[in-house]
């Protein structure tokens, strides 16, 4: 009976798992009417991964695996990584991607639970360090006239204006309105950048999840937006990193996550601060629309390391 509460209380896809789901269709679905059918087909490609994978394990594991059908999975790794794939990735490439990020993040590390990296960052770093060229981005309009048109983010040739330089002149006045209509040029499953953040945080509330490294990360983005020096040319508000890009989804990602996310409120407050720092240094000084998930990989590397200096237990 212990063994089965135990087995209950770490599934993934919980209460959790299915309001996360119902939460990214929404996103996914409407980002279908805005970017093409190519972004529908990378979520299904992805979600389907997923569900190939965990079908495979069932018929190949142990015949005494106490935990069956059960065993927790890491189904977030599928379901949020079409937040994060630009339009120019070949479609075949995404089950590469994700079934290597699954064995490198979850699988080397003995099962969900036990892992140390947030599987979904692995993809997207995987991608970029992989596909380098399909970091780079550039606004473009598919059909001849702005009223036919939309702005999606592409990529193959050098970006024809910095992505600061879009953001920074974006009216500050109306980034807010625009992230909830998904007017903001960003990677598609990315673009509503205030609902995602507003919708991180309710998961965080409502499920428990890292509430504290909610708060502080949001603070400390909107601090060091103003402390740390910007680049030159470039004017940059301190809401811009909360809306603009894909840093709304960075935090999606650790709240759905929470194996990845110390557990003291202490901890959470180092990972927290270590992952506005360096998220911050990637979106100012990298005109890569996806550089600040390199920020988060970094904070998970630094963050137990300060942990342990300090002598903060994670518990």
């Amino acid at each position: 009976m212990e063994e089965q509460d135990r087995i209950k209380k770490n599934r993934q896809f919980g209460a959790m798992g299915y309001c996360l789901l119902i939460f990214l269709f929404i996103i996914f679905i409407n980002s279908i009417g805005l970017y093409g059918l190519k972004f529908g087909a990378s979520v299904i490609i992805s979600w389907a991964t997923g569900a190939i994978l965990w079908i495979i394990r069932i018929l190949f594991q142990s015949g005494d695996d106490p935990e069956g059908v059960d065993k927790p999975f890491g189904w977030h790794l599928f379901l949020l990584f079409p937040l994060f794939i630009p339009l120019a990735l070949p479609l075949w490439l995404i089950p590469v991607i994700l079934v290597i990020s699954y064995l490198i993040s979850i699988t080397a590390f003995g099962g969900y639970g036990k892992h140390i990296f947030n599987p979904v960052i692995v993809a997207v770093v995987f991608m970029l360090y992989g596909y380098g060229e399909i970091g780079i981005t550039e606004a473009s309009r598919p059909f001849p006239t702005n009223k036919d048109g939309y702005i999606v983010w592409t990529s193959g040739i050098p970006p024809s204006a910095d992505i600061r330089d879009v953001y920074s002149s974006f009216p500050q006045k109306s980034v807010i309105y625009a992230s909830i209509k998904g007017l903001i040029p960003s990677i598609p499953g990315s673009c509503y950048g205030f609902t995602i953040l507003i919708g991180s945080l309710i998961f965080a509330l409502v499920f428990n999840r890292g509430k504290q490294w909610w708060l502080i990360s949001v603070i400390s983005i909107l601090i060091f937006s103003y402390l740390l020096p910007q680049p030159k040319g470039f004017e940059l508000s301190g809401i811009n990193p909360l809306i603009l890009g894909i840093i709304p989804s960075l935090i999606l990602c650790g709240i759905a996550d929470i194996h990845t996310l110390p557990k003291s409120n202490t901890g959470q407050t180092i990972s927290a601060v270590t992952f506005a720092i360096f998220t911050m240094l990637m979106y100012f000084y990298s005109n890569n629309i996806l550089a600040p998930a390199y920020g988060f990989l970094l904070a998970q590397v630094f963050s137990p390391l300060i942990i342990d200096i300090v002598g903060v237990k994670n518990e």
